[in-house]
């Protein structure tokens, strides 16, 4: 890789987070300041408020932060700054997280590891397949051995890995 890309997350892709938060803070809030409430209720209210404002203001993180990918690293800019280098990988993850029994809907998350630093990205980042191929390849340089489950997600989305998976289910590499 001889450029650098740059990748951040769109008002539209974040719309249902931010959604959900204001709803959440509105149904909670609204009637914490307004109607006289029974301690236990009020502090019920204000748990409620706490955890969609704190998901609130995660949503806003994501909408600030920048993904960087280089020839040399991964780096998150934004209020919360990390940085992982390709060559100090230690592991890359690759989960989904469905919303539903079947597994039709969900997200998927990507987690690459240094000593030092731990980057995650979601799926409604632009370009997140081709993060993931990054740090995929990342890690078949340094010879880290991927999970079948981050396998099966990377098959998901039509990454090359370098590896199959033999009739057991456990990684095999292609040399």
């Amino acid at each position: 890789m001889t450029e650098r890309t740059v990748h951040r997350h769109t008002f539209r892709s974040l719309t249902a987070d931010y959604t959900r938060s204001g709803g959440g803070l509105l149904v909670t809030a609204l009637p914490l300041v307004t109607v006289d409430t029974t301690i236990t209720v009020a502090w019920m209210l204000a748990a409620g408020t706490f955890l969609f404002a704190v998901y609130g203001f995660n949503t806003i993180m994501r909408h600030l932060g920048i993904v960087e990918c280089n020839e040399t690293a991964i780096l998150v800019s934004g209020p919360f700054k990390r940085v992982v280098a390709w060559s100090d990988v230690s592991d890359v993850r690759l989960r989904y997280f469905s919303t539903r029994r079947d597994g039709r809907q969900g997200w998927m998350q990507l987690v690459v590891k240094s000593p030092t630093a731990s980057v995650r990205i979601e799926s409604t980042l632009v370009g997140f397949a081709d993060i993931v191929a990054l740090a995929v390849k990342a890690a078949n340089k340094r010879g880290i051995d991927l999970s079948p489950t981050t396998l099966g997600n990377t098959e998901v989305l039509r990454v090359k890995t370098g590896l199959f998976m033999s009739g057991n289910g456990s990684p095999c590499r292609v040399s």
